[in-house]
């Protein structure tokens, strides 16, 4: 039997399948799918290119001349994570050109698996179920801070990163709410790369010193960022900071609660708080004057103390006989403007209202710069009797004088 008919048969055969799975072999290898950027964030609009899908060649496609297609029906979609994307994070059909090839825009959906960060496979599949992956990296959400300490009533830049993007296509504005030790303070918006800045001020009832997280959620997830941010102690100046007994000095604090009377201020355990009551501002600073006691020369602790926080400094008795220096006052604001300040940096005060007795005639005072030209109260005048309208209660330095007032009408004598 002549069996070279045969082995001739075979080694076509094998030529053939070799030459048939070297030609699978090259389209399967030259098949990929792209996404930019590779890093992304929820909810962010990327581009993403197929190639080596199935070719015109291939019967059956609905496309334009007979192309295939990514239906978005049945199995035939995209997926984000596990996530079937449908309008308007996709657009479908998506037409496949002659040899396979597309490029198409989805938008990253925000899902459990998108907002907790780390790598996610995207797929695709055309209409004749060939399938392609691509992997991209999500951002987790973090934030910085301008700075990681300051006092209360400062302000303090919150810079955040990595939060769901604000899209237009998906309609979809991306709202993340900031707090402060539990405090809301504000919602901002991300931009479409989901990044955004935000100015907060350290609210004034935190405690002094403190840590303190401020937080920037995801809105609608558990995922959040987080940063510390310290409130320093109190600081206090002594000026002049070295003298011999009976110098006038003059003390100066900062980082103090706002609004809180100074209870206490000694030196070597003698109290020396002057007999009219100091109370803080509103960004917790103050000023005050003592005479400094007859002490040996050396080292003497100065302590002041508003609202149970405590902060201190040195004075240096130098040796010498003692003086007697008369003790500074505070020059005497004449303007509304100026002696109301305390009031109207925080637009606690309403209106003031004053009768005046020689004209038989009622005055006003109203902080509103709409009211610049039509106030009548010119001047605060020792003596006389005003009411307050404010819309919180709070302590205040009015005067050179404490004053305790209240939410609503006040009287006060001037």
């Amino acid at each position: 039997m002549d069996v070279r008919p045969k082995l001739l048969f075979l080694m076509a055969l094998a030529v053939f399948t070799a030459a048939s799975f070297s030609e699978s072999a090259s389209a399967t290898l030259a098949s990929e799918l792209v996404v930019s950027p590779q890093i992304v964030v929820p909810n962010q609009r990327v581009s993403i290119t197929g190639r080596g899908f199935t070719s015109s060649d291939v019967p059956g496609g609905s496309g334009p001349s007979g192309s295939h297609q990514i239906s978005g029906i049945g199995e035939s979609v995209i997926t984000v994570g596990g996530t079937v994307l449908d309008t308007p994070h996709a657009f479908y059909p998506i037409d496949l050109d002659e040899v396979g090839d597309w490029t198409s825009f989805i938008s990253i959906p925000v899902t459990d698996v998108t907002v907790s960060g780390g790598a996610i496979d995207i797929t695709a599949v055309d209409d004749q179920g060939f399938t392609q992956t691509a992997q991209v990296i999500i951002r987790s959400p973090s934030i910085s801070l301008d700075t990681s300490s300051s006092r209360i009533n400062t302000e303090v830049t919150v810079s955040g990163q990595g939060f769901p993007a604000s899209n237009v296509l998906t309609r979809a504005n991306s709202q993340v709410p900031i707090s402060y030790d539990g405090f809301s303070l504000a919602v901002v918006s991300a931009d479409d790369t989901g990044e955004f800045t935000a100015v907060i001020r350290v609210p004034s009832a935190t405690s002094i010193p403190s840590d303190n997280l401020i937080e920037a959620n995801v809105l609608g997830f558990s995922q959040l960022a987080i940063a510390v941010h310290s409130v320093p102690g109190p600081t206090v100046t002594l000026s002049p900071s070295a003298g011999v007994p009976g110098n006038a000095v003059t003390v100066s604090g900062q980082g103090f609660p706002p609004g809180a009377l100074v209870t206490n201020i000694r030196t070597n355990n003698i109290n020396v708080t002057g007999s009219t009551a100091t109370f803080t501002d509103e960004d917790g600073g103050f000023v005050a004057y003592f005479s400094m006691p007859v002490f040996a020369p050396g080292i003497q602790n100065v302590f002041a103390t508003a609202e149970g926080v405590t902060g201190g400094s040195v004075f240096t008795v130098t040796q010498g006989a003692p003086v007697i220096e008369p003790l500074p006052t505070p020059p005497p604001a004449t303007t509304p403007a100026q002696a109301l300040e305390a009031l109207t940096r925080e637009e606690d005060l309403l209106r003031v209202w004053a009768f005046d007795n020689a004209t038989k005639s009622w005055e006003f005072f109203d902080p509103r710069p709409a009211f610049v030209k039509a106030n009548t109260i010119k001047t605060m005048v020792p003596g006389r009797i005003y009411w307050f309208q404010l819309v919180r209660d709070q302590n205040a330095l009015l005067n050179g004088k404490g004053v305790s007032l209240f939410e609503g009408w006040n009287l006060v004598p001037w």
